[in-house]
Formats: structure tokens, sequence, C-alpha cells
């Protein structure tokens, strides 16, 4: 038997309203977890997680879970100051990247209007088993959240010829001609992408250029 451990510890600048904001969500999501009835939501809450059933005001909320029925964040918050507030999230066995970056993407439209949030996150195992060990990060943006892994950062410098030199990234709010954001709108529709928009071309350029080599 082994144990897993997802592990994230990090902390952002946000308005006292941002952060007023998250602390309500995050207690919201917390009184769900426990089976007791959340307090009434505020209009500033339902407007960051509309809800799509009236008689449910929490599914907005519930949506950026994994699983609807289990809302936890599996890490702890910590909020500090009155005007410029320093929020601090950390957990240490089961630290949820995915919702932890929506809550704050859904709440944090100010501050990411000058400019994204970014946090990164480990997991490991109690023994060594094979591919249990790596990370990844996250960028926020106000319109959309990108992730990476260690193992698809590793498995596309793989997929690149040797010889082929390291470039620049390029800028992500410009269209990969040979891959169109349009085309990544409709896989992420779809569900078939998880990936941000420059890092699915990125990782469709690579395939590609493997392919060509194989090929040759």
């Amino acid at each position: 038997m082994a144990d897993h451990y997802i592990q994230g510890s990090f902390a952002f600048i946000c308005t006292a309203q941002e952060s007023a904001l998250i602390e309500e969500a995050w207690q919201h999501a917390s009184d769900l977890l426990g089976d007791s009835v959340p307090a009434e939501p505020s209009a500033e809450f339902l407007a960051a997680f509309m809800p799509t059933d009236l008689a449910n005001p929490f599914n907005g909320l519930l949506a950026i879970f994994d699983d609807s029925d289990f809302p936890d964040f599996g890490a702890e918050i910590e909020i500090a100051g009155a005007v410029d507030c320093e929020v601090a999230i950390y957990g240490t066995s089961d630290f949820q990247p995915g919702p932890i970056a929506e809550l704050i993407r859904r709440c944090c439209l100010e501050t990411l209007k000058s400019g994204p949030l970014g946090f990164d996150w480990s997991y490991s195992c109690s023994r060594p088993r094979r591919d249990s060990f790596g990370g990844g990060w996250c960028v926020i943006f106000a319109d959309h959240v990108e992730f990476a892994t260690t193992q698809e950062e590793m498995k596309r410098r793989v997929a690149r010829p040797a010889g082929m030199p390291s470039e620049d990234r390029p800028d992500s709010w410009i269209d990969n001609p040979e891959h169109p954001s349009a085309d990544w709108r409709i896989e992420v529709a779809n569900g078939d992408t998880c990936l941000g928009y420059l890092d699915w071309a990125l990782a469709r350029t690579a395939g590609a250029q493997t392919a060509e080599t194989r090929s040759a």
C-alpha cells in the first residue's frame, strides 16, 4: 500500500472585495462538504458562480469541482490585510489545482486585469512507485486557465528532434496559423483537451514534427 500526495503552497495579493468573495465561496464549499446548511449567498457570489438551477444557488460553485458531491479544495486558506489583502492557500496531501484556480479566476477579475496569477504544485508517493512523482504549474488569466505538468513538458521535449534549437515561447494571444484558436475552442468545448491555447498549439506542432521525422 502506498500513500499519494498532491502538495502546494502559494500566496497572492488582491483587493479586499475579492478576498471577501474568496472567503465566502470557501466557506460555502466547506459547509456543503460537511453537510451543513450554508449561509445566504451574497449577490457578488451569485454573480461569480451563477447557478444554472435557481432552486440550488450553490450549483455554480459546485460545478468547479471534479466531483460536485465532494466540494473540497484540499487546502487551508489564510487572508490578511485590510485594503490590499494577501491570500495564502496551502495543502500537503490532497491539494486541488483545478478548483483552486477556477475559484481565483472567478473571484479576482479586477486583479487579473492587471496581469495573470500563477502557482505550482507537486505530487509524490510514500513508496518508489514509477511515475508517481512530478508536479505542474497553473497560470490564471481573466478569461481562462492554463495548466501543464512536468510529464507533459518532458514528453514535449523528448518529442522534439535533438538537433532542433529551443525557441522562445510564442505570444499566446497570437494565433498559430497551422493550429488556429477556433480549432482549440472546439476541442475545449468537446472536452478533448484541458490545455490552454498556447500549450495546445505547441503540443500539436510537436506532434506534427515527430510524425514528419518518423516518416522521413
